[in-house]
């Protein structure tokens, strides 16, 4: 069985979600299970601000060490005992956790990213590393699965600081056994350190069913009641814009994702790959501002695991847009070249025939797009729904 974490008193438990891919996934379903449990739960991730009662408020992040502990005043206030965070890097390396002890701590996995601000890889994964090594408290819970990059480090950072750890995934003190498809779903048996439960998980994609069970073992460790967490896994809905089924026509299905990184391409694309009857088409490009080196790196996972690649526009900023697609080309020389990402998406599904399957990637949700000074307005999810029609 977990041994769940001593309940703190005077505050709410607490649990935050670190990595480079996945937290927005983990955090939102850590919310949706801590109600499943029981406990009147409110929580902060890449979306906003989701209060007690379920609804869904902007935020806007304060360079404060008090922010945090107001946030979570203000829910304690509504009556909010249970709190989930997304820890961004952003987050942790400002020091806006000083003031938030955290109860178990989540990581999805530390890749490369964000080295236009923070120097270097080892930099960045320090900074996210602090979660585990500064903020879980001494006695808390760190969760991690079996194939988290960079697991080791996090594991020594959570038992340097005197935490348990819990991993999950195959070989994992939580696993499933016996999965098989069920009308879209997977059900199985979900061994939690040897108790064991029937389940059904409303997804069949590997990367969403580890996130959900990363969630699970977090409100599991923090108190949460197995047979309640269990049993809400199956009524989890995923965030927009990550693997999203937009709309399926003439046999060709489009969906979105917001894999905009050297690892998020390489795990969406497997992660499709075995629903897909004919061929993967995935349209993308790389941001601006942003580290260049990933850029011929992406190319060349869309290259090797993508069968016809449309090469557009992301959010170039300030940079010249044909630099990056450029520099992105250099690891996927025969792919197709559209600098118009509503053209480019457009001409994919044109391109699509029955049993394709478009996948958009980079954006998955956002509704502008960042060119020059501008913000304007693009929704990858509306193009596709407008496009589709034309499939086939």
């Amino acid at each position: 069985m977990i041994q769940p974490v001593r309940r703190p008193e005077g505050r709410p438990i607490t649990t935050a979600v670190t990595g480079t891919n996945g937290k927005t996934s983990v955090a939102t379903a850590t919310i949706q299970l801590m109600r499943g449990a029981g406990w009147r739960s409110a929580g902060y991730d890449s979306i906003g601000i989701t209060d007690v009662a379920g609804v869904l408020h902007p935020s806007n992040i304060r360079k404060s060490t008090s922010y945090l502990p107001e946030l979570i005043a203000e829910q304690v206030r509504d009556g909010a005992e249970a709190i989930t965070l997304e820890a961004f890097v952003g987050i942790l390396a400002d020091g806006l956790f000083q003031d938030v002890p955290v109860d178990v701590a989540v990581c999805t996995g530390l890749e490369r990213d964000h080295l236009d601000v923070h120097g270097s890889v080892e930099a960045y994964w320090a900074a996210k590393l602090t979660l585990f090594s500064r903020h879980l408290r001494p006695d808390g819970v760190a969760v991690l699965a079996t194939d988290c990059k960079q697991g080791q480090r996090v594991r020594e950072a959570a038992e340097g600081r005197g935490a348990r750890v819990i991993t999950v995934g195959e070989g994992g003190d939580v696993h499933l056994d016996d999965a098989r498809e069920v009308d879209g779903a997977l059900t199985g048996t979900l061994d939690l350190a040897g108790d064991r439960y029937p389940v059904t998980l409303p997804t069949v994609h590997g990367i969403a069913v580890t996130n959900l069970l990363l969630a699970a073992t977090a409100v599991i460790a923090a108190g949460g009641d197995p047979d309640a967490v269990v049993a809400a896994l199956s009524t989890v809905t995923p965030p927009p814009g990550r693997l999203e089924v937009v709309g399926e026509h003439a046999g060709v299905t489009a969906m979105v994702d917001t894999a905009h990184n050297p690892g998020a391409l390489r795990t969406a694309l497997p992660t499709i790959r075995p629903r897909v009857e004919g061929r993967l088409v995935v349209v993308f490009g790389a941001g601006g501002e942003r580290d260049r080196a990933k850029r011929g790196e992406m190319g060349a996972i869309a290259a090797e695991l993508a069968d016809l690649i449309v090469l557009t526009d992301d959010n170039p900023r300030r940079e010249p847009p044909d630099r990056i697609r450029r520099e992105v080309r250099a690891g996927c020389p025969d792919c197709l070249e559209i600098p118009h990402r509503a053209d480019a998406i457009v001409a994919a599904v044109l391109m699509a025939r029955p049993g394709d399957t478009v996948l958009v990637a980079g954006k998955g949700d956002e509704t502008v797009q960042l060119i020059s000074m501008r913000r304007l307005p693009h929704d990858d999810r509306a193009l596709l729904r407008a496009a589709l029609p034309l499939a086939g």
